[in-house]
């Protein structure tokens, strides 16, 4: 008979855990979270008329590179970003999966180790 209580105690004792209150999620992050693209300065075309000469072509396709390039390197940074938070969240994922497995395989052995005293 005490086998058997404290073999109920084990099954209440694991729905106990389960029954505790969910983690609260967090709310979504907001676009003022994430840092802004600081691009500058964005290139205007300034009409066929104010475009002289070659110097002025020269300097507008630099201001366009630069900005490409800026504009390149801010996506880059912001990918990298996003990969990384979603590689923490599948880590995060794994550990738990791997820590309730244990959880499950551990009770599954506690109440085999109880089986086979209560038919000795």
């Amino acid at each position: 008979m005490k086998r058997i209580l404290i073999a109920t105690g084990l099954a209440l004792g694991s729905l106990a855990a389960f029954a505790q209150e969910p983690a609260k999620a967090p709310e979504t992050a907001k676009a003022s979270d994430v840092p802004q693209s600081a691009c500058e300065p964005k290139p205007v075309y300034p009409g066929i008329d104010k475009i002289k000469s070659e110097k002025d072509i020269e300097n507008l396709k630099a201001v366009v590179k630069k900005y490409q390039d800026c504009v390149k390197a801010y996506v880059l940074e912001r990918n990298a970003a996003s990969k990384a938070h979603t590689e923490a969240g599948n880590a995060a994922v794994r550990e738990h999966n791997a820590v309730m497995k244990k959880f499950v395989d551990d009770q599954e052995a506690g109440k085999k180790a109880l089986e086979e005293k209560e038919k000795k």
